[in-house]
């Protein structure tokens, strides 16, 4: 029997947390090839099982439970997701993948090994989750984002020129790329038109993930992302800590924020050390398996690009 056709046994998992929606594959021994137009077929909504990404999860290195191999729909490898690191806790937890008593799940990133604080429910299963996402990083050569010759780098805003005018936003890694820029009405927010623009500007050289946050309050945002590689999403893990850290760094918001996104609420706060803390649910959806004959004629064929 051809790999591919072995591989049509592969069970899956339907997930997302607060709306950014996840095909989940429980690959511990490292088994599975994860070519971008499997990836690309896995979240076609229309003839595959549907989401903004595939999670991966691969065999664990030393200090971690499991590594987050996670791929967005386009079929590019992705340092860090937030939501998908929660979805990945909840898998290891409610599949008995950790110890039933665990506290913390530590998930293998590319940026990194993130430790999951848990909540269970009355049944075990896990009903939320805190991930320790590291500290924002505003400095523009890490981001990686290139200021312009006359602004300090450390600026907490830059200015880029795109069609449709001169937009004002800040910079941040969370693990992976961010542009936030503020706006008065998230509603009426440009995101389906300046998002692209911006995502794509030549600034940012891996390209960027790119949020519009609406102030409310002190410790209360709204936001939408356009992310990279998707196109807008229900929710974006690392999108809601890099808008409270930017506007945390220019005094609009205070150390503990909810984020309202279209898909829910995350909760975002500052530990003692600077990092960013990230709370919210994780909901499996549905299992299944992949069709054999669907896997076969989904992966490329020998001799085609990816």
């Amino acid at each position: 029997m051809s790999p591919g056709r072995t591989l049509g046994a592969m069970q899956f998992t339907k997930a997302h947390g607060t709306g950014n929606d996840f095909v989940v594959l429980a690959d511990l021994e490292d088994r599975l090839d994860l070519p971008a137009e499997l990836v690309r077929a896995l979240c076609d909504r229309h003839t595959g099982v549907g989401g903004d990404g595939v999670l991966r999860l691969g065999a664990p290195p030393q200090g971690a439970d499991v590594f987050m191999d996670y791929r967005n729909a386009d079929g590019t490898a992705v340092q860090m997701c937030g939501n998908g690191v929660r979805v990945t806790a909840k898998h290891l937890v409610d599949h008995g993948l950790v110890a039933p008593t665990a506290e913390v799940v530590r998930v293998a990133t590319r940026s990194g090994i993130k430790n999951v604080r848990v909540q269970r429910d009355a049944d075990g299963l896990l009903a939320r989750a805190e991930v320790d996402m590291g500290a924002a990083d505003h400095a523009p050569e890490r981001v990686p984002f290139a200021p312009a010759g006359d602004v300090p780098s450390d600026a907490p805003l830059h200015e880029l020129e795109i069609e449709g005018g001169l937009v004002r936003l800040g910079v941040a890694s969370m693990g992976n790329p961010h542009g936030v820029l503020e706006v008065d009405d998230v509603d009426t927010a440009p995101v389906r038109t300046w998002g692209p623009a911006l995502e794509t500007n030549p600034r940012f050289p891996e390209k960027a993930n790119i949020g519009f946050a609406e102030v409310v309050a002190d410790d209360a945002i709204r936001l939408r992302v356009w992310e990279r590689g998707v196109g807008e999403t229900q929710a974006c893990g690392t999108g809601a800590c890099a808008a409270v850290a930017v506007l945390h760094r220019q005094g609009r918001v205070g150390g503990h924020v909810e984020v309202s996104l279209p898909g829910g609420v995350l909760t975002v706060r500052f530990g003692h050390d600077g990092t960013l803390l990230l709370a919210g649910p994780a909901v499996e959806v549905a299992h299944g398996h992949l069709d054999e004959t669907w896997l076969a004629a989904a992966r490329p064929r020998e001799g085609a690009t990816p």
